[in-house]
């Protein structure tokens, strides 16, 4: 019911908004640059096998204004810590605020607490995009959970007529099957289990870098499996994926 009401009021209002202000930034200077950045990039086919304690990852998170880009939700927020191999370079981080085409619903400020004023002073998604994409190239990007994640950000780049992003990717959610049922697998019960530093909830720097700590562990637990590398972990995260698919529920 919920989504159809939001199907409703896109289609209503927001649909024809949206295409109106996004045309906006359609073929300006930074959508350009942006555009060939994307088309010209392509990760090293070399990284699948880089061993996990050499491994370049950027651990990211997003708040966005909903779950449905399709149905007009944006990114709001972009956050990301640097690592290498299991160890996080805290001093190496990423946190970049965008200003969405629509209003932001005062349920996601609330939630996220972030300033309203900030939000209208962010640029737009396609810079804030472009210098993502600077920070995060030639690593593994890792995500809880990246399905999400990473859909979002590719729903995103074709609505603004811009190139996939393309990418080697990890979801963190997923390794974590490896290990515990579904529910253990959430971002909160992992970070109970692995007595990480609670930080303040719904920010995207500080789920970022809570994440991290949570791949660090998850990455020691799949090393004494005998996993070194991106590539070695393809086989397995495939079988728990289609045990999930599979698994009623």
């Amino acid at each position: 019911m919920m989504i159809d009401l939001q199907l409703f009021r896109y289609i209503l209002y927001g649909k024809v908004t949206m295409h109106v202000k996004r045309k906006a930034h359609i073929n300006t200077r930074i959508h350009q640059r942006l555009y060939e950045k994307l088309t010209d990039y392509r990760p090293a086919p070399s990284l699948r096998n880089v061993p996990f304690e050499e491994q370049d990852f950027t651990v990211f998170d997003l708040e966005t204004t909903g779950l449905f880009p399709d149905l007009g939700h944006e990114i709001l927020s972009i956050g990301a810590v640097r690592m290498k191999g299991n160890v996080i370079q805290s001093e190496d981080e990423f946190y970049q605020m965008t200003k969405p085409l629509l209003k932001t619903p005062k349920k996601i400020i609330k939630l996220t607490k972030l300033d309203p004023d900030k939000i209208e002073e962010a640029p737009s998604f396609p810079e804030a995009m472009e210098r993502f994409l600077d920070y995060s190239k030639d690593t593994i990007l890792v995500a809880h959970p990246a399905s999400f994640d990473i859909r979002f950000i590719q729903t995103m780049l074709k609505l603004y007529k811009l190139p996939p992003l393309s990418c080697y990717t990890l979801d963190s959610q997923m390794l974590a099957r490896m290990f515990f049922k579904k529910r253990q697998s959430r971002l909160d019960s992992l970070i109970s289990r692995f007595q990480v530093q609670q930080l303040e909830r719904h920010h995207a720097l500080a789920d970022a870098k809570m994440t991290a700590e949570i791949f660090a562990h998850l990455l020691k637990l799949v090393s004494e499996k005998g996993i070194k590398d991106y590539a070695g972990l393809q086989l397995p995260l495939g079988k728990i994926k289609r045990k999930i698919r599979t698994t009623p529920f």
